[in-house]
């Protein structure tokens, strides 16, 4: 296995870890919507917190399973078109969308992202020391807090999802361009291409 092939296996293996933490999180969605609706109807009791710790649950499965879509072959394409064109050709269209969309796109939201991220964090005072900010982090929150009574506090932690997320978009990006070059070196054969795709 060549250098390239091991960067390509590593990146799988990261995206595969991405996956799995995605769907962890479905489960844990499914679980915060089931008892916010058995709370509210057996009980006439409802939890502005639970009901924002579920939109931010599944923003961050929408987020985090982006890089394993592209990884696993699942993500929206026009089938129709593609899949009547032979392995090069696809391997082309791969990896210049890729160079010129994808990567370039993922740049621009981690950079936009992290700003976004460190604005929410730097809301309001702070502490000194290191112990303090943790436990004001979890008594009452750090950077920007929910508007609603009794939401979520700490923002900046589902903000830091988006240039994470984007970050590991782009390296299953990088992974999936050498593949492409891979393909179009003839080093691939078309079975796995198949499988990749």
């Amino acid at each position: 296995m060549n250098l390239v092939s091991r960067v390509i296996a590593g990146i799988d293996a990261v995206m595969d870890l991405t996956g799995a933490v995605a769907s962890a999180l479905l489960i844990a969605l499914a679980g915060v919507l089931a008892y916010n609706v058995v709370a509210r109807y057996a009980f006439s009791a409802s939890s502005i917190a639970l009901e924002e710790l579920a939109w931010h649950f599944y923003s961050a499965i929408f987020l985090l399973g982006l890089s394993y879509a592209l990884k696993s072959g699942s993500h929206v394409r026009v089938d129709l078109i593609f899949e009547g064109l032979s392995a090069r050709t696809r391997a082309y269209i791969d990896l210049g969308g890729c160079l010129v969309f994808l990567l370039p796109l993922c740049a621009v939201v981690m950079v936009s992202g992290w700003h976004f991220t460190l604005d929410a964090w730097g809301f309001g005072e702070r502490p000194d020391g290191l112990l303090a900010q943790l436990q004001q982090a979890w008594e009452s929150g750090i950077g920007e807090k929910s508007q609603d009574p009794g939401g979520l506090n700490n923002r900046w932690v589902i903000k830091g999802v988006i240039p994470l997320s984007f970050a590991l978009l782009f390296l299953a990006g990088i992974a999936h361009a050498l593949r492409q070059v891979h393909i179009l070196r003839g080093e691939s054969d078309t079975r796995e291409v198949e499988a990749s795709q």
